[in-house]
């Protein structure tokens, strides 16, 4: 029984070798099809040191040797790709970062390498505490709480996939036997592979100026929806003449705090964003009757909101000239209003005929002046 447990567990080690050879590249091609040219590096990245340990291409007692000057050369490198954007892999860029990636890389060596040919001064200079070992871990703490605090600062999932990299890299040299490398090579591919469906995902189906589910997250959530249920229609009020007046920057601030608004619609009602200025909220299991209070509670909500403008001085105006007077910002408030029409599922109804009565009590709103629902 012993034997065939080992034989198993034999078995499965040998796939887990494998694995990163087909997952590590399948990570370069998925990042590099959704433009995720960070994570591609990191995969190739990865994959050259898996090959580099796994088929001996450097000579085993070299990597021993030169082990942390890799740890703090590789941790420079994951760290560098934290504060850089996503390119196209066939652009200038990808000179620059492969140069990058040499330079980090080759930092990781200066450093280690200045501290052992100045060790006499440094050893009179710091205190008994720093010695060498806490010269290497320093940098890769620090390295990490870089990494970390661009992630609180810029968060998304590319970010929290770096950082995760890193810490993984700094467990195989750190804690050597707690997970093996191809284990953790592994995982960072499927981390890689998530990121970027995911993220593509979000991209697909959230709208990126307000942050609510999109026209195509709607029709998806159409074919899970039973035969009860209500669709709002959402319109702001007057809005290109308001974009006329104040900006097309302005505006989008407005449609920006309009969707905060309307996301926190309570009742159970999913919100998105239509297309324009326009809105949709779906009730599931509900009556348009049963809806109007919470539609109420929106309208009234954003009409009670002032935004507050700020009338900032042209970028063309001369130093001399604002050097000349201190000029406080001038502020105005301004609020803005959304007519609401709500319409209930009828039996043997499309989606789209419910959809297009909703839009047709919008209507009916606006006739009747504008800032109101109707049903």
């Amino acid at each position: 029984m012993t034997e065939i447990y080992q034989s198993d567990l034999q078995a499965w080690q040998g796939v887990i070798e494998q694995l990163p050879y087909w997952l590590l590249p399948a990570a370069i091609i998925i990042a590099l099809q959704f433009n995720r040219s960070r994570l591609a590096y990191l995969a190739a990245i990865m994959l050259t040191y898996y090959l580099c340990v796994t088929h001996s291409l450097l000579e085993p007692a070299l990597l021993e040797l030169y082990s942390q000057q890799i740890l703090l050369g590789g941790a420079f490198t994951i760290s560098g790709f934290a504060f850089i954007k996503d390119r196209g892999l066939l652009s200038p860029h990808s000179l620059v970062r492969v140069v990058g990636c040499g330079l980090c890389f080759a930092a990781g060596f200066g450093w280690l390498w200045a501290n052992r040919l100045f060790k006499v001064q440094l050893d009179e200079l710091l205190p008994s505490l720093i010695d060498m070992e806490v010269r290497v871990i320093a940098p890769l703490y620090l390295c990490g709480l870089l990494v970390f605090i661009r992630g609180l600062w810029q968060a998304n999932l590319v970010n929290s996939a770096i950082f995760i990299t890193l810490a993984l890299w700094a467990v195989q040299f750190e804690f050597t036997g707690l997970v093996s490398l191809a284990t953790s090579m592994t995982v960072l591919a499927i981390i890689y592979i998530l990121t970027v469906l995911t993220d593509s995902y979000f991209l697909a189906y959230r709208d990126e100026l307000t942050g609510l589910a999109s026209r195509r997250a709607l029709f998806n959530l159409v074919l899970a929806l039973g035969r009860k249920y209500s669709v709002a229609m959402l319109d702001i009020d007057h809005f290109k003449k308001f974009n006329d007046t104040y900006g097309h920057d302005v505006g989008d601030q407005v449609l920006k705090l309009v969707a905060s608004k309307i996301a926190g619609v309570r009742g159970g009602g999913r919100a998105f964003r239509y297309g324009g200025e326009e809105f949709t909220i779906i009730f599931p299991r509900k009556d348009a009757q049963s809806t109007l209070s919470y539609l109420e509670e929106v309208r009234q909500t954003i009409e009670e909101y002032d935004i507050v403008l700020r009338n900032e001085q042209r970028k063309s105006q001369s130093k001399a000239k604002r050097g000349k007077a201190k000029t406080s910002n001038q502020q105005r408030t301004v609020s803005v209003t959304i007519s609401i029409g709500v319409a209930e599922h009828q039996s043997g109804e499309t989606f789209e005929q419910t959809m297009k009565r909703s839009d047709q009590a919008l209507y009916k709103a606006k006739k009747k002046g504008r800032n109101q629902v109707c049903a």
